[in-house]
């Protein structure tokens, strides 16, 4: 059997990733060079209607191919001849999906280099900050980003074109892993249920099953190369709204600890013009209490000039 390059639209649904020379997806400008023109509708609402609708009629005809040579084949028609079907099939499309992930981490890896980006670059910083701003925002929590960082994050407004080709490959990745794990729960419940049942099946092989499983990838390579390129839309879409939502948040977090800090700040205020005011008022008793003082003094040194006056007036009658 021919080995497989991409097996994107499986019989069981899932999704995976693939493009080729000849119809494939322009990964440096995102465009689909061949086969993508199925993509017409809004991408945020009707991208995995369209995306299901392909997969569907995809798995429908690679299905039928198969199925129909096991019939001639084995005659063996019943579910769990294609559970076992299934299971084979499941096993190249994670491979498959396996190598499309690894090498979309490798080119994402590479735009460092391509666009001149240094580790510790303030692009590469800001970078990872959106990253982290964007899995706080989905989890509720992004008031756990610091001032700094909301200020930050607010600030932005919109992406490098490293950036956006960076987090556009993240959204692709993570896709990818959680078509792996549909498949790789779908294995475990076939796998359950031919372990739990005790009806025979039989196994078959030969040119025939080797020919149909051919011609069935080939109808699900076709199909990945008009499905990469809704991918690669839904993604840049979806980066630019949660860009959008993410810097929305953090003005509001960032105004929210503004005003905490004023508020803060206002207390401190009233708190040194009491202190103030208090000394104000010590200060003002201790003045009060020297003038006090002070005019006790002059009394007591008039008194005593009274009395040396009388005494001279005494002296000169004598």
């Amino acid at each position: 059997m021919a080995a497989i390059t991409v097996n994107l639209a499986g019989l069981n649904g899932n999704v995976g990733f693939g493009t080729n020379a000849a119809g494939g997806m322009d990964r440096e400008n995102g465009s689909q060079v061949k086969n993508g023109s199925v993509f017409l509708g809004n991408r945020n609402n009707n991208v995995d209607g369209l995306i299901e609708q392909k997969r569907a009629q995809a798995r429908k005809q690679a299905a039928k191919v198969l199925r129909d040579q096991f019939a001639r084949d084995s005659k063996v028609t019943d579910g769990m001849d294609e559970l076992r079907a299934r299971n084979m099939e499941i096993e190249e499309e994670l491979k498959a999906l396996y190598d499309q992930r690894k090498g979309f981490m490798e080119e994402r890896d590479a735009l460092k280099e391509k666009y001149g980006i240094a580790p510790d670059s303030q692009e590469e910083k800001d970078l990872d900050l959106i990253r982290k701003g964007s899995s706080l925002l989905k989890e509720g929590n992004l008031s756990a980003l610091d001032k700094d960082e909301l200020e930050r994050l607010a600030g932005l407004g919109g992406r490098t074109e490293y950036q956006q080709r960076s987090l556009e490959y993240d959204k692709v990745i993570e896709h990818i892993s959680s078509l792996e794990k549909e498949l790789q729960k779908e294995r475990m419940a076939n796998t359950s249920t031919i372990t739990g049942t005790k009806q025979a099946i039989l196994e078959s092989g030969g040119k025939g099953i080797r020919a149909a499983r051919k011609a069935a990838d080939s109808i699900l390579q076709a199909a990945s190369d008009a499905i990469i390129g809704m991918i690669w839309d839904a993604a840049k879409d979806h980066v630019d709204e949660e860009m959008e939502k993410l810097v929305e948040a953090a003005k509001e977090q960032a105004e929210k600890k503004e005003e905490e800090e004023e508020k803060l700040e206002n207390i401190k205020e009233e708190k040194e013009e009491q202190k103030e005011l208090t000394e104000d008022i010590q200060e003002s008793s201790s003045e009060q209490t020297k003038l006090q003082d002070e005019i006790k003094k002059i009394l007591k040194e008039a008194e005593l000039l009274e009395e040396d006056m009388k005494g001279l007036a005494v002296d000169k009658l004598m």
